[in-house]
């Protein structure tokens, strides 16, 4: 224990016995609400990854901290996402949610995980050095633009019955998170601020997409942003009209990982125009970027010769030092978490590193969709 550490004031995870001030908590912060609600209308917080610090016994400020891992191309990776990050009104400015950050990010780090994908983009995040990254191409599908569908495709709003159909069309993306099947079944019984729509035809599941509430803006305006998609990308360009229809939308925002050169390209073919994004509403954290790119040894063999990937070296201190034979080029947290996955902040690269380094980046994310926090 730190010295003058009280274990009791945090940070630490929340017990059982503080669910209910917990679900006041963050019904305070998230919901508008002033005083506790009666008992049945109170939030029930999930316990598993609740780190808390706390004031006169009861959580002041929370962060939900879980891992994940990512399949980036046949490679595993382990992954820290938080979200749900607030603090108690009365005890803001006062530092509490920057020690918790910082305790999170060194137990993600401990626990083995190289990246952390932050729902937000708050200063907080911002002074930690998270940058916005993860490259997409952005999309405003409205009705006008695209042709009506020709084919046998079809959409219909999901049920919690179709979740194997799900699992079925994500499990074939080369890009995803891993997902087990009870992940499936319980996220689509309780994810309720995400619309899922199966897309089918006569052969069966094609596709599939979830739509999410857009918070920038206003409640109840018509327009949902694609959360996440699998499957056929033809499927699903002929689907969005109907889509469209069945919901009474006006526009749906579509985020397209700058990796799908298929469904870009059939975009782009409908006329639609991609402007360049990074991942919305989210910043990325670099946590461990030598062991980031041992955990990628596949994706680097199958893009360099052997050579040139035994030549090139990652090294973490305070920032970042990349190598290439003997050339060297170091910069911060934040851009060398924007030039390995893509964003504004991403540096230039010169020389040979620059060429080798632009064979590999920037690195292939998924959508955070189902798996977000």
């Amino acid at each position: 224990m730190r010295r003058g550490h009280d274990q009791r004031k945090g940070p630490r995870l929340a017990t059982a016995a503080e669910r209910d001030e917990l679900g006041d908590l963050m019904a305070v912060c998230f919901g508008g609400a002033v005083r506790p609600r009666p008992r049945r209308h109170r939030w029930r917080p999930e316990l598993r990854g609740a780190w808390v610090i706390a004031r006169g016994g009861k959580p002041v400020s929370h962060i939900k901290l879980v891992y994940n891992r990512l399949l980036i191309c046949g490679c595993r990776v382990k992954v820290a996402s938080i979200g749900g990050v607030c603090t108690h009104p009365d005890f803001r400015g006062k530092g509490i949610a920057t020690v918790l950050l910082d305790h999170c990010i060194e137990e993600a780090t401990g626990g083995g995980a190289t990246l952390m994908i932050i729902s937000g983009g708050r200063g907080l995040y911002r002074r930690a050095q998270a940058v916005e990254a993860g490259a997409t191409l952005r999309a405003d599908i409205v009705p006008e633009c695209l042709r009506r569908p020709s084919g046998g495709c079809s959409a219909r709003p999901a049920t919690p019955d179709d979740w194997p159909a799900f699992a079925r069309l994500y499990q074939q993306e080369a890009v995803r998170f891993a997902r087990s099947a009870e992940f499936f079944a319980r996220a689509l019984a309780h994810r309720h601020h995400m619309g899922a729509w199966m897309v089918q035809s006569a052969e069966g599941a094609q596709a599939y997409l979830l739509l999410a509430r857009d918070w920038g803006a206003g409640h109840g305006a018509p327009r949902r942003l694609v959360g996440e998609y699998a499957g056929s990308r033809g499927a699903l360009v002929e689907a969005l009209p109907s889509v469209l229809e069945q919901t009474g939308l006006q526009q749906i925002g579509l985020d397209i990982p700058a990796h799908d050169r298929e469904l870009a390209y059939l975009l782009a073919r409908e006329g639609i125009e991609l402007g360049r994004a990074t991942i919305k509403d989210h910043t990325i954290r670099l946590l461990n970027l030598p062991v980031f790119m041992r955990r990628l040894r596949p994706y680097i063999a199958a893009r360099l010769p052997r050579r040139e990937a035994r030549e090139l070296t990652f090294e973490q201190g305070d920032g970042c030092v990349f190598g290439f034979e003997s050339e060297t080029q170091s910069f911060d947290l934040g851009r060398s978490a924007a030039l390995m996955l893509g964003g504004p902040k991403a540096p230039r690269l010169r020389g040979e590193l620059g060429r080798v380094l632009g064979s590999l980046l920037p690195v292939p994310l998924p959508l955070p969709g189902l798996n977000y926090v």
